[in-house]
């Protein structure tokens, strides 16, 4: 049903005011990662859309979200692109910027479709003055808890401080309610970063500075990690976080076996599935808590998770391109795929949206309390080492302290390079 009404809205708007119209059939290859975010079959659903409206053939390629900046490099160089149109993460902007794998689309993307993004959103994919992808997915993480396990813990609701937290889930365990009340994805990979700087944030500090130099082995840095591997030491936190992605960390949730996690806004939808959730009626989505040390200065903190849909130097089909990235990225397709945070001002503060969605409100708290990682081209290697070090301290190897100074150590030394 929502297919059709949205085919025949796209007809109506999109075909007769954008020009969505091609003049025979061309095909189109696209990338896409199969884990956060907009789901496969959403994808799948909008590029079946745009192959109704326009006669274009559009092939997908769906990866695990590790696997893309590889595939994405390997098309750059490549004669011809194997991938006309990318998701790009926005840690990669600076690196893709500078090494011209994608093309700017200042010339396309109009000051009425900037005035109504938020500036935190559009800057994602700004580098040297320039706009190098149409932003595309809001991501960023929220607070997932069971209210059921709360209450059988003898508390009247979520905790609104890490310390509060950390008090509920000793008596969830305590009362065998769930053996690891804490779950999370801490594997060595690009996720551990971001939790990493969420709980930094809620710590009150960032990982970098304005500047892109590390400060994270500084007060809230250090305690951010101390916490995490706290929450080790005090078996509140199940030992498989240290090999869980977002996904593994999603089904712990939603399969009953833990009373919180922070995801991203993936993990809703997923969470009120019946069909693939134990914890329907009990799982509730709020504001990420924040250290009471802070709490009187802040209320929340996350991790800004930006994707935006960029296409390809190499691209051979620049205007097709751009022509799927206008109808993927819409206000109109995205009023219809609210399962993720729309881009569009006018989309999140619309009655259609709120109506459709009552986490709207919580998702826009939360959205502007965002901390970023930071945008240097050197951005993969700078996270693998980060990566790195913080995961030999959560499997006790070495200090929190000293792992952050090693790390921040290597890491100035990759900057100085560039």
């Amino acid at each position: 049903m929502r297919k059709a009404i949205l085919i025949a809205l796209c007809m109506v708007v999109l075909v007769a005011a954008c020009g969505l119209g091609v003049s025979a059939k061309e095909t189109l290859n696209v990338i896409y990662m199969a884990q956060a975010g907009y789901q496969p079959d959403d994808i799948r659903d909008m590029a079946d859309l745009f192959e109704f409206l326009t006669d274009t053939k559009v092939n997908i390629t769906f990866v695990k979200y590790d696997e893309q900046h590889e595939k994405i490099v390997a098309s750059a160089v490549a004669p011809v692109a194997t991938y006309d149109v990318i998701l790009l993460d926005l840690i990669w902007t600076a690196e893709f910027a500078s090494k011209k794998m994608v093309v700017p689309l200042d010339d396309k993307i109009t000051p009425e479709m900037r005035k109504d993004i938020a500036p935190a959103i559009m800057d994602a994919f700004v580098f040297d003055g320039k706009t190098w992808a149409m932003p595309f997915l809001a991501n960023f993480q929220l607070f997932f808890y069971n209210a059921d396990m709360i209450k059988k813990a003898g508390f009247g609701g979520p905790p609104k401080t890490l310390e509060e937290m950390v008090e509920q889930m000793k008596a969830m365990k305590a009362k065998n309610i769930v053996k690891y009340p804490w779950t999370d994805s801490w594997n060595q990979k690009e996720g551990l970063v971001c939790e990493y700087v969420w709980l930094t944030g809620a710590f009150g500090g960032d990982t970098f500075d304005a500047s892109g130099k590390p400060i994270f082995n500084e007060g809230p840095g250090v305690k951010a990690l101390e916490f995490m591997v706290s929450l080790l030491k005090e078996g509140l936190a199940n030992p498989k976080c240290l090999t869980n992605d977002e996904t593994a960390a999603k089904d712990d949730f939603i399969s009953g076996n833990a009373a919180f996690t922070t995801n991203w806004t993936f993990q809703y939808a997923l969470m009120n599935d019946p069909a693939v959730s134990k914890v329907v009626g009990a799982g509730e989505m709020g504001l990420i808590p924040v250290s009471s040390t802070v709490a009187d200065k802040k209320k929340t903190a996350s991790v800004s998770g930006f994707q935006g849909a960029a296409i390809m130097a190499n691209s051979r089909k620049k205007d097709l391109a751009w022509k799927y990235v206008k109808f993927i990225t819409s206000p109109l397709v995205q009023r219809s795929y609210l399962q993720e945070m729309p881009v569009w001002t006018s989309v999140q503060k619309s009655a259609y949206a709120n109506m459709m969605d009552e986490t709207m409100a919580v998702k826009s708290e939360q959205i502007a309390a965002v901390h970023h990682r930071p945008k240097v081209p050197p951005y993969p290697e700078v996270s693998s080492i980060l990566q790195r070090y913080i995961h030999l301290a959560l499997q006790m190897k070495m200090e929190p302290k000293a792992a952050l100074d090693k790390a921040a150590e290597e890491i100035k030394a990759v900057l100085a390079k560039k």
